[in-house]
């Protein structure tokens, strides 16, 4: 198929497909934003005109897609089980899915527009995104206490036992603690290094002794691919929570753990931020509601730095 020319009138397959070829399919992101104009062009049409895209259409898509209205096409049908599993109900139609979801799924078509106005130079259609955004749930704060902790870790498999202290005391997702490698930790340096976190970023993780502790008992051979078992993963994660008597309780709540007891031990937002590889502190502040047990405040801070200042000055001034 010819690429759409400036000059062109351009329909929906040509904003997506020329976002996608210019910038989206390097991103981290590519499989997911793969779908979301998968799906986009099924319900909507690939041959609609882009000056023909109106809000209300939009609004029948978020609707379709947080109801599940959207069938499964034949190429969706014929990928792997798995997959299937996961996006794809009984009847053959795409599964329901959360406010944010549908969220990111407008996002990333604004983005698409937005491309081509800005690169292209084509006129977009005037869309009410901030009414279309759905209202999502608040952010989920459930966070293990000491006792809860050390409950999850005594009725864990053991080998669930290293993954669980990982979690909670690098505040990593489940799936960069599942897919690390040997080659990625430094002992020595006490440090973990993912190449690429969520935003596409690299990420450096200070390891802590008790971990330290827990992965220097893998004999020094051995240290070579993933270093966690996951092998029944899911059953044994249940089986911990259930045994330990944990009530509302899912394994991203261990990185909600790391980020709400460095907030109750001190830790400042940007320190969480920049620890949970946040992209901005805008999202850490679901920890802002987090009360320290240090009094020192910001305030507080400022006057000890303003007291050794003029200590100092007051030296100098006597020598």
């Amino acid at each position: 198929m010819a690429a759409p020319t400036r000059d062109s009138a351009w329909r929906l397959r040509d904003v997506l497909g020329t976002y996608w070829s210019d910038h989206a399919k390097g991103l981290k992101s590519a499989s997911v934003i793969f779908f979301q104009f998968e799906l986009l062009s099924e319900f909507l049409g690939p041959d609609l005109p882009i000056g023909d895209l109106t809000s209300s259409l939009l609004l029948d898509y978020r609707a379709a897609r947080r109801g599940g209205g959207i069938k499964a096409t034949t190429d969706m049908l014929e990928r792997n089980v798995a997959w299937r599993r996961r996006q794809i109900d009984e009847k053959k139609f795409v599964r329901a899915v959360a406010p944010q979801t549908v969220n990111r799924d407008l996002a990333n078509l604004q983005a698409a527009l937005n491309w081509a106005r800005d690169m292209h130079g084509k006129m977009i259609p005037a869309i009410n995104w901030r009414g279309l955004k759905a209202k999502e749930a608040p952010f989920r704060s459930r966070f293990a206490s000491g006792d809860e902790f050390a409950h999850l870790m005594e009725a864990a498999h053991p080998s669930m036992r290293d993954i669980i202290l990982c979690a909670v005391t690098t505040g990593l997702r489940r799936g960069n603690i599942f897919s690390m490698e040997w080659h990625q930790i430094d002992l020595g340096a006490s440090t973990i290094t993912l190449p690429i976190m969520k935003g596409g970023k690299p990420h450096t993780v200070k390891i802590a002794p008790a971990l330290r502790a827990a992965l220097g008992r893998t004999p020094t051979a051995d240290r070579k691919g993933r270093v966690f078992d996951t092998t029944n993963y899911k059953r044994r994660w249940t089986s911990a929570v259930k045994d330990a008597g944990l009530v509302d309780f899912k394994f991203h709540d261990l990185r909600h753990t790391f980020g709400s007891w460095a907030r109750i031990n001190g830790a400042d937002l940007l320190d969480i931020c920049e620890a949970l590889a946040h992209s901005s502190v805008s999202v850490t502040q679901r920890y802002a509601h987090v009360k320290s047990d240090r009094d020192t405040t910001a305030f507080d801070r400022v006057a000890q730095a303003f007291g050794s200042q003029s200590a100092s000055q007051s030296e100098a001034k006597r020598a």
